[in-house]
């Protein structure tokens, strides 16, 4: 089995090292020395983008906010969902270096993503990306489980904060959609998102297709507006 290579290092905001490491084929990022995402199982990250983007494959011009790149799973979910050439997809990324890490070194992952012209990749927080735009988002996906923890939006166990959740209902269009992977307990998280206005819904899918390990990614679908009663996602677990 070859060694572990880092590819490239940098500087979380909170002064972390932020780290791509290539093993065998498999990308990683790590941030402290824990492990983010991986592209072995990146499944989970995958189905937030397509279930995030399914309330709008219909929209002329969708617009849809991304905390974070990431490997860009989350995004290429979205773009393949969403093929509308007027949509709109915003990544607030807080670590300036990754767009480059994707250009040198990920390419193989998404060929050609960051040259969608209907992509902006910005240096900033979700919070920031919030606060400045003032037209209203279709949607806000947030992988909390492969991310960065970014201020203000979750606590370091990747929980969005309820003051949060209540911003994201404002920042929404009616009928807009918080997509968010985090595995909170249950029934608190869900009372905590309907206290901020929304209708919300949890699909179980897995993180990954590969291996002989069962685990699971739990996507929470908050609505601002009322889910009809009778919803399916093919692919998915609806609980």
């Amino acid at each position: 089995m070859k060694p572990a290579v880092t590819l490239a290092e940098t500087r979380a905001p909170d002064g972390a090292p932020f780290t791509l490491v290539e093993h065998d084929g498999v990308f990683s990022l790590h941030s402290g020395g824990v492990q983010l995402e991986s592209s072995f199982a990146h499944n989970g990250a995958a189905e937030l983008g397509r279930l995030s983007a399914q309330p709008f494959r219909s929209a002329r011009q969708p617009r849809i906010l991304l905390a974070g790149l990431g490997l860009g799973y989350v995004l290429s979910g979205l773009r393949g969902a969403l093929p509308q050439k007027r949509a709109v997809f915003q990544v607030a990324e807080p670590i300036s270096d990754l767009p480059g890490w994707h250009r040198q070194h990920l390419a193989s992952l998404h060929e050609g993503q960051l040259e969608d012209s209907r992509l902006i990749v910005r240096k900033q927080t979700l919070n920031d990306a919030l606060r400045k735009n003032k037209e209203g988002w279709q949607a806000l996906v947030i992988d909390a489980d492969g991310t960065l923890p970014h201020p203000g939006v979750t606590d370091r166990g990747g929980i969005p904060h309820s003051s949060f959740l209540h911003r994201a209902h404002s920042s929404l269009k009616e009928g807009g959609l918080l997509a968010i992977s985090c595995n909170a307990e249950h029934r608190t998280f869900e009372r905590k998102v309907q206290r901020a206005g929304f209708d919300v819904i949890r699909e179980v899918v897995p993180t990954s297709q590969k291996g002989k390990q069962k685990q699971r990614s739990t996507i929470w679908l908050a609505r601002k507006g009322a889910y009809e009663q009778t919803r399916t996602f093919r692919g998915t677990s609806h609980i």
